[in-house]
């Protein structure tokens, strides 16, 4: 049996409504792959907003699953879109890796065959976790350094309750920029209530 593993690290949505990380991209770009080596139709493993860079792979429920498969002997190959679906964290990452290497292949549509059972295979697999995780590293400080940063400017203390807020002003805001926000959210409401009794 072949399996693909699909992941994506959350559900926020673009300004345009659409989300940011679109896991059925993944899904899609796996069956065309397959088709195309003439493999059989995978069954996917899908945690969907869930992140790879936890400290424990755990968190992610069908991973967990798909790893109870392959011990199973239930699936003889997994593929996925690159080596940061599987794991953003070298120490995970290897350690489920050397689990599986003995008992199926590990593809990557970006890396090409994973494994760690040769020298050169834990080498390339080690170095994919290893830039997956440096560059998790990079974007979490940068994003706490913005956090810290707009924090420590007192520009942005709502002037209704007296606290910086990160993001979005929590709903019982009733700052100005909050009171525009909702007048812009009931407005539209209004406009779609009015086109759906038109057109009903």
């Amino acid at each position: 049996m072949i399996a693909g593993y699909i992941r994506v690290s959350d559900q926020k949505l673009k300004t345009d409504g659409e989300r940011r990380q679109d896991i059925d991209r993944q899904r899609d770009k796996i069956i065309k792959f397959c088709e195309a080596m003439q493999w059989d139709k995978p069954i996917f493993f899908s945690d969907d907003g869930l992140s790879a860079f936890k400290e424990d792979y755990n968190s992610r429920p069908e991973f967990c699953r798909m790893l109870r498969e392959v011990r199973a002997n239930r699936i003889q190959r997994i593929v996925v879109e690159d080596l940061t679906r599987w794991s953003r964290r070298i120490e995970d990452g290897l350690k489920t890796m050397r689990e599986v290497s003995d008992k199926c292949t590990v593809t990557s549509m970006a890396e090409g065959e994973a494994y760690t059972t040769t020298p050169e295979g834990w080498f390339k697999v080690a170095v994919a976790f290893l830039m997956a995780e440096w560059s998790s590293k990079c974007l979490s400080y940068k994003v706490q350094s913005g956090m810290q940063k707009r924090l420590n400017d007192k520009k942005n203390i709502c002037k209704s309750c007296g606290v910086v807020h990160l993001g979005r002003h929590p709903k019982t805001c009733e700052c100005s920029i909050c009171k525009k926000r909702k007048g812009r959210e009931k407005a539209k409401l209004k406009y779609i209530q009015n086109k759906e009794a038109l057109l009903g």
